[in-house]
Parts: C-alpha cells; structure tokens; sequence
C-alpha cells in the first residue's frame, strides 16, 4: 500500500464559504456538515467547495491548487477538445462511524488513469502525487462528504486532459490534472434494489479489439450515448455490448463489467477481453468471491452461455454491483426475439458480495486488504 504523502504545496484560491456544523470535528474536520438534503442525495452533479488542479509543462507536474471556481479557462486548441485527449477516473471516499474519512482503493485508480493516459500519450501521475491530491481535495470538502449511515459517499472524479494547442494530430505539450468531487447518494435508494431489465446491443459496438476499449477515456462513453439512450426508450436501463470482431461473445455493459454466478458451481465468470476496461470494483469482488469458496474464472464467455448462470451483475464504482434480472435480444421490429432470464429478486450471491463490500467501504468490518486510505 502507498502512503499518503504529507500534506505540501497546497493552497486555497479563496476563502471558504460558511458552513454549519453539526456533528463532532475529527483531526481533518467533521463529514456531513454542509447543508444538503442528505437522505435525498442521487448520482448527480452538486456544487461543492473545491476542486484540486495541477498543470504539466516544460516535462514536470507544477504544484497543486484548490480552486473554488468550478470554472476551467482552457485554450481554443487544446488536444482534449479537437482530438479527445482526455481520461478520467472514479472513486469515493466514505465516512466510518469514528469520524474518520477514508477513501476506497485510490491507488488502483492511480495505476488505472496511468494506463488510459499511457494509450493516448499523456504523462503519468506519479502514484504517491495522485493519492495525495485525492487526499487533499476530500480534506478541503470534508464538509460534503455525507455522514457515516447515510448510505451516500463523496465522489472522486479525476480528469487528465491536454490543455495545451496543436493544430495537427500530435500529444500536446501542456496536461491538466483536476479532481472534482460531489457528494452522492446511495443510487438506490435503502440499498440493493430489484434486479434490472437489460437488452443485448448488436447495432453498436461499445469497442474494437485494438482500440481504447481497455482505456478510460472520454471518447469511450460517448460513443455509448445513442444505444444507452435508445435502449432507456425501450424500457431497458442497462446495454450489454459484445465483442466487436464476432458478435458472439459478452463484453461489457455500458458503464459496468458483466459477471456471471453459477451458485451450483460455485462459479463467479467475467469476460476477459483487451477491450474491457479492468475494473477495480471487479476486482475486489473477485478477491471476495475467491474467499467465499468461489472460483473466479476471467475468459470469453459465448453468449448462449448466458442461460447457464442464476445471477448476472453489471459492478462499477457508482452502484458497486447492479443485479440484472434479464438480457432480451430484438428483431429488426424491435420485439424480442429471445431473453436470457437471471433471478427475479437480489440473487444470494450478489446481496453477499454487495454487502461484504460496503461493509469494509463503511468501515464496519476489519480491513484485512488494506483498501481503505484514510484521509490525513
């Protein structure tokens, strides 16, 4: 595990707003004293008090800012407007009932964000330097992460984009790291909800198999903008994408990982493709799935095989894990042609994941991997 590094070269752009406080200071400050509607939290975008930003040029990381504007000023030629020279991360910070605020796995987001920008030529973050903006940025907006039994956490958004002007198809020579946060909700609200209807796309492609698929950047999510949309329309909340070559194998959901559960075999199944974003939460199910007895398979998973699992998952970030309670297949009509059908309630395997993982988030079990980092 990284160290958080101690606390430099920070400095407020302005003055902080007032603020009521209603709840006991820890060493950082005291969480969930801003005045928000804290059991109405959602998943949307909320003003906080600041963000934290870097620059790179001349071939070095400048010093970190906290910026009370939530206001970027950016060249008419930067690379991210005219090339999409841009990735992001996402992660959250949760309050434990001791008071203390601690973020989930920021580490693994470092490492990740190095490797999106690595694909579209952009300088890395140092590991310790990410950390410890991300650090940063929740000790200033202490205030807004939510209270410890609110279901709700302070997200991260980390953005990596080039700032400065080329004209020409070539990297930039400037880079802007920003981190911006935003007070969330539990997304559904008192916790798990029912499982969700999904649709098989076979329109579109999420990625190619030598593309960016594996990378977090910009350019990716807004290619899913019109299936995302369009499926919503059918009265499905959730895409699943296949494999761009053959269209006969899973990929990945809009947002999310696919996993499949076979609780008869005791088999925990995700697709393992060079087009697939690794994702952390994915991750750190499979290490829980593993000591729950399961055994973890990562490799092409052809879409009949569909029929074989009790329990399908869409997992990332936002929801942790989103039960899926079946995928339909369209005809050119638009009617279904035929589903895959998954359990009708929170499968057991999926409540049993969800909450070993929001229970070591909320600090209420011990923490024997070493995920949480806590704010200093």
């Amino acid at each position: 595990r990284c160290p958080i590094p101690t606390r430099t070269n920070i400095q407020s752009s302005s003055s902080s707003s007032s603020l009521s406080v209603s709840a006991a200071s820890t060493e950082v400050g005291a969480p969930g004293t801003a005045d928000l509607p804290w059991s109405e939290l959602g998943f949307e975008f909320r003003p906080t008090k600041s963000h934290l930003k870097m620059v790179y040029k001349d071939g070095e990381w400048g010093e970190a800012e906290l910026v009370e504007s939530p206001y970027l000023s950016i060249h008419i030629g930067a690379t991210a407007l005219h090339y999409g020279q841009s990735c992001f991360e996402g992660l959250k910070a949760f309050a434990h009932e001791d008071g203390s605020v601690n973020m989930f796995r920021p580490d693994e987001n470092a490492k990740r964000i190095n490797n999106s920008g690595d694909r579209v030529m952009m300088p890395k973050i140092p590991v310790d330097t990410f950390i410890k903006a991300c650090n940063d940025v929740v000790k200033d907006n202490i205030a807004y992460v939510p209270p410890y039994g609110s279901g709700g956490a302070l997200y991260l958004r980390p953005l990596l984009f080039g700032s400065g002007p080329k004209i020409g198809l070539q990297p930039a020579e400037e880079y802007t790291f920003i981190v911006l946060v935003i007070p969330v909700g539990d997304y559904y609200k008192g916790g798990l909800a029912k499982p969700v209807d999904g649709l098989i796309v076979e329109d579109y492609d999420r990625a190619a198999p030598l593309g960016v698929g594996a990378a977090k950047v910009a350019g990716n999510y807004a290619a899913d903008l019109i299936p995302n949309m369009e499926a919503k329309k059918k009265g499905y909340p959730i895409c699943l994408y296949l494999d761009a070559a053959t269209h006969t194998m899973v990929e990945e959901f809009s947002t999310s990982n696919f996993i499949g559960i076979d609780n008869e075999q005791k088999r925990f199944v995700t697709p393992s493709s060079p087009s697939v974003l690794p994702s952390i939460t994915n991750k750190s199910l499979q290490t829980l799935a593993k000591i729950e007895g399961m055994t973890v398979e990562q490799r092409d998973i052809m879409i009949e095989e569909l029929g074989h699992f009790d329990e399908a998952i869409a997992c990332g970030t936002a929801v942790v894990v989103t039960p899926v309670g079946s995928l339909a297949r369209l005809g050119e009509d638009g009617e279904e042609t035929s589903k895959f059908q998954f359990s009708e309630d929170v499968g057991v395997t999926t409540r049993t994941l969800y909450d070993q993982v929001r229970s070591i988030q909320n600090g209420e079990v011990e923490d024997k991997h070493n995920w949480n980092f806590k704010v200093e």
